[in-house]
């Protein structure tokens, strides 16, 4: 008898699953408006990128990331998660300077 429900609960289980669908990217003109509410600044490019393994453990699974030309003329390397917009990571010189003016935490998108 063990040996009939094991086979039961064998073939109850579907063979191949449906592969999970990826969640949709955030629109490109809503990650430039997160960025624009942190940094003053010219957009000069965009990209999609593979997460790096700490952006991964996050959760993020496709990272965009935006070069922007501050004020002061200094390059900032802004990578969002793709999905949620999250700021993973911020790198450049003079990004204090870069902040947008007036901006605060309750502004903040994460």
């Amino acid at each position: 008898m063990f040996r009939i429900t094991v086979l039961l609960l064998a073939f109850a289980t579907p063979l191949a699953a449906e592969p999970a669908r990826p969640a949709p990217l955030m629109p490109f003109y809503a990650l430039v408006k997160i960025v624009a509410q942190r940094f003053d600044g010219r957009l000069l490019a965009a990209r999609l990128d593979a997460p790096r393994p700490y952006e991964f453990a996050l959760g993020a699974e496709v990272v965009q990331q935006l070069t922007l030309l501050s004020p002061q003329g200094n390059v900032l390397l802004i990578r969002l998660d793709g999905v949620t917009g999250r700021v993973l990571d911020v790198r450049g010189r003079g990004l204090t300077a870069a902040r947008a003016k007036g901006n605060d935490r309750e502004r903040d998108h994460d």
